[in-house]
């Protein structure tokens, strides 16, 4: 009887301190950017796949985009329903960076894979991000909209609280910054954007916060005005001065754009939103002229955004000494925000120019641990490739380091 009891006690004891490693553990993981560590010590993420073809059966192949190296797992299916079947596996996130589905006879495009992803809805139309759980996911959001007085003219922007948002809550809440705001977050109600030709960042940003337990905040800034001079910063004679002539490009508005956004718009957004005022938490991304701009906004404004995307970045826009004269004013160390750079291949998406700035900054002493650059042969400039590859960006705001990524690059 005693031996009985004694087993009894133990086995309570155990089954205490499992629960209070567990809630202990799901507090560290609300909080967001916290540390340069994982938000849980476990290697494997389990990846969600929802079929609406029906298809029957489906196999995941996990690949590392600098070593190539590559592993297949037969997905299971989890659930059986009139119009779609969900699967799931799990994947280790310290060796695989991206993964493709094969469904029947037909493979989806390559996808970021990443503890930030919960996963791939395949339709007959296209490939999108799917929310475990969330079988009526809203890929058009609510977003409150916002006119500020720019430069010479109005600038809209679209801000998207989280659901369950809390304006009084102690915990604060991070902000992803979105340039050509309009494309990359699909607004309801404005029916400009199709949901296959734009990188649906707003609903990326909801499955982040879901899986990782991070809350965050879209601010999507629209650049439909007068879009190739706001994307364009002023640091010299750019390409498109040369080519087109400098009355239509005689005055760059990147430059004011920057300024705008770090004196107007997010003191506005900080002030009226329970949002975090500190760079780790505030985050900008943007792709083509947008990642151009973006990236510049990030060199100019360090102390305010400390996390960049930039997808196919437009760094063809000006030279290598112009980039050198820019860059080599600027002070790099461990305060520096981390990087994220994606391109495709050179001949369909914006040549070498990527890997250039990548190099470059490398060379002049940007610390190589907020680097990630992240080349794709198989993409394209196009917006379903951004897609597939935005919450990468986002993994690197949230972990403050992309491991396949950065370990094959050492």
């Amino acid at each position: 009887m005693k031996k009985i009891i004694a087993v009894l006690l133990a086995a309570v004891m155990t089954a205490a301190l499992f629960t209070a490693c567990g809630s202990e553990k799901k507090s560290e993981e609300a909080k967001p950017q916290s540390t340069t560590q994982p938000l849980e010590d476990k290697k494997t993420h389990t990846l969600y796949f929802k079929d609406s073809l029906k298809s029957g059966k489906a196999t995941v192949t996990f690949l590392n985009s600098v070593s190539k190296e590559s592993k297949s797992v037969k997905m299971k299916k989890i659930r059986e329903e009139k119009s779609f079947d969900v699967y799931s596996c799990e994947g280790d996130t310290s060796v695989y960076n991206t993964a493709y589905i094969t469904c029947g006879k037909a493979k989806t495009r390559e996808f970021a894979f990443n503890k930030c992803v919960s996963g791939w809805h395949k339709t007959k139309e296209t490939f999108l991000p799917y929310t475990y759980d969330d079988d009526e996911t809203e890929y058009y959001h609510d977003f409150d909209d916002v006119t500020l007085k720019g430069f010479g003219y109005d600038k809209k922007v679209h801000i998207e609280k989280p659901e369950g948002y809390d304006p009084s809550s102690k915990e604060k809440y991070a902000t992803v910054y979105l340039l050509d705001g309009h494309d990359m977050a699909p607004i309801k109600n404005e029916n400009r954007t199709s949901l296959k030709g734009a990188p649906v960042a707003a609903e990326q940003v909801r499955a982040m916060c879901k899986v990782t337990g991070t809350k965050a905040l879209v601010v999507a800034i629209e650049n439909i005005m007068a879009r190739d001079n706001e994307l364009v910063p002023d640091i010299g004679e750019s390409e498109d001065e040369k080519r087109f002539g400098h009355e239509k490009y005689e005055s760059m508005d990147g430059s004011q754009l920057s300024d705008f956004i770090a004196d107007t718009l997010v003191p506005y957004v900080r002030k009226h939103y329970n949002v975090y005022t500190d760079a780790l938490h505030t985050s900008i991304a943007g792709a083509s002229l947008g990642g151009l701009e973006a990236f510049y906004i990030t060199m100019e404004h360090p102390d305010i955004f400390g996390t960049l995307g930039a997808f196919s970045p437009s760094f063809w826009e000006y030279d290598k000494a112009t980039w050198d004269k820019y860059l080599s004013a600027k002070s790099f160390g461990d305060d520096s925000p981390f990087l994220y750079i994606y391109t495709g291949n050179e001949r369909d998406d914006v040549g070498p120019f990527p890997y250039e700035m990548y190099n470059r900054l490398k060379n002049m002493g940007y610390p190589e641990e907020k680097l990630a650059y992240h080349q794709n042969e198989k993409g394209a400039h196009e917006a379903a490739w951004w897609c597939n590859m935005f919450s990468e960006f986002l993994s690197g705001m949230i972990f403050r380091s992309i491991e396949p990524l950065q370990k094959q690059a050492q």
